[in-house]
């Protein structure tokens, strides 16, 4: 009874989105025209919030930290694509035959490699799309892609509570970035916290669950995906690329065991440089896939300045500490982490960055959880888990996702919305039952 309502609801959404989802690029010239007049009508003035838009699309920080993102994007592409990946890849699209089943382990395998690495939960997911798409095609089998597109966007619902992470990783980077941290946060605060194995543990679970269960009653026979294959790894095999790349992972491995190397977005972004350059063995397929995966984050790197803008409209007319301090003066110490949790999934729908939101927010958050008297790594966390949570409303990181499955953001909206729902529901529970 409960899937098939579910399948009703998605179907329904599915339409929905169908008709009134704009293009990603679309929807953040949207939000950037929406935030300045929010802001002019804040501040008063129009000269200011021009000034702070402009001050956000120029940061040198935040161009720095999306530097960061596009290599963690890129280097999870390049290992996407290495050749035992791919390998597995096919291996895996074989099994599954129906498209609940199907949902469910795409689901599975971008929520699990999403917690390992967010631009391999970016894409991985993807390639397994793609090839499930063709074998039904070929087939003749009916698959809903669809849907599966919207299981394969899942690992941007879990990647802030993974390795990857960049709010909790910034706030082991350093205080400097964190406003209102008077020194760094261990990740054994934040990621490896009994909170983040309940949460993310169970979204392991959950969503897989709701995919499988948002499988529609009826499919028809794919069309072959119209989208370029994988680089060519015709390259030879490199002796230098294997010994440099596994060497690389053995000494950040190593320097992570001893704790002379801090496990940060820096030493995360080398570490998965230096697996894929090793799984490539040919540096030439490496290098390939490389460009290739620039070519697919092309769109996000031209829309990052403009929400980095938008951040700074937001600041410049004082949204951000608005919302923060109205959200502290009704919180309790039990009702923060809940609250936290709301307004990081609101503001991340005008400002897809993670780090960048956090950079923002922390100084209000860990201030008032401070006053509270609140462990700041479970802030951290309801902040990262409200992050995460509207990325299934925000098409802004499906687009590599899109670029490989040849599949339209307004086509996996209508599903990706009924996650929302039902993650929004489990973690506001978790973070209440813990307040």
């Amino acid at each position: 009874m409960v899937r098939v309502m579910l399948a009703r609801l998605g179907e329904v959404f599915s339409r929905w989105a169908e008709r009134w989802v704009p293009e990603p690029f679309v929807l953040a010239l949207a939000l950037t025209v929406t935030a300045l007049l929010g802001g002019f009508a804040l501040q008063g003035s129009v000269a200011p919030v021009l000034l702070g838009w402009y001050d956000g699309f120029s940061s040198t920080p935040l161009l720095a930290f999306a530097l960061q993102m596009c290599l963690i994007l890129v280097t999870g592409q390049a290992l996407a694509s290495s050749p035992p990946v791919q390998r597995v890849v096919r291996t895996v699209a074989r099994l599954p035959k129906r498209t609940p089943q199907a949902a469910g382990l795409v689901a599975l395998i971008a929520c699990v490699t999403g917690l390992i690495q967010w631009g391999l939960g970016a894409v991985v997911a993807a390639f397994v799309v793609r090839e499930i798409a063709r074998s039904a095609a070929r087939d003749a089998r009916p698959m809903d892609i669809p849907v599966l597109g919207a299981a394969a966007y899942a690992g941007l619902a879990v990647w802030h509570g993974g390795l990857s992470g960049s709010a909790p990783l910034k706030a082991a980077e350093s205080a400097q970035f964190t406003q209102g941290a008077t020194q760094s946060i261990s990740v054994s605060e934040t990621l490896f916290s009994p909170l983040n194995l309940v949460v993310s543990g169970g979204l392991l679970i959950l969503l897989p669950l709701l995919c499988v269960a948002l499988a529609p009653r009826a499919a028809s026979v794919p069309e072959v995906p119209s989208v370029s294959d994988v680089p060519s790894q015709s390259g030879s095999h490199s002796v230098l690329g294997l010994a440099v790349g596994g060497t690389s992972v053995l000494l950040v491995a190593y320097g992570w065991a001893r704790g002379e190397v801090a496990f940060d977005l820096n030493s995360v972004n080398l570490f998965f440089l230096a697996l894929a350059l090793a799984a490539h063995g040919s540096i030439r397929g490496f290098v390939d896939s490389v460009s290739d995966g620039a070519r697919g984050a092309g769109a996000i790197i031209v829309q990052f300045p403009l929400y980095f803008g938008i951040l700074g409209v937001m600041q410049a007319s004082g949204m951000i500490e608005r919302l923060s301090s109205a959200m502290a003066s009704i919180a309790s110490s039990s009702t923060f982490p809940l609250f936290t949790f709301l307004s990081a999934g609101l503001v991340n729908f005008f400002v897809p960055s993670g780090g960048g939101q956090w950079a923002l927010q922390s100084d209000v958050l860990l201030s008032t959880a401070a006053s509270l008297e609140l462990d700041p790594g479970r802030t951290v966390m309801a902040f990262a888990y409200g992050d995460q949570w509207t990325n299934l409303l925000q098409p802004f990181w499906a687009l590599p996702l899109l670029a490989i499955t040849g599949l339209k953001a307004r086509q996996i909206a209508g599903y990706t919305a009924v996650l929302a729902i039902g993650m929004g529901l489990y973690v506001g529970l978790v973070l209440w039952l813990f307040g």
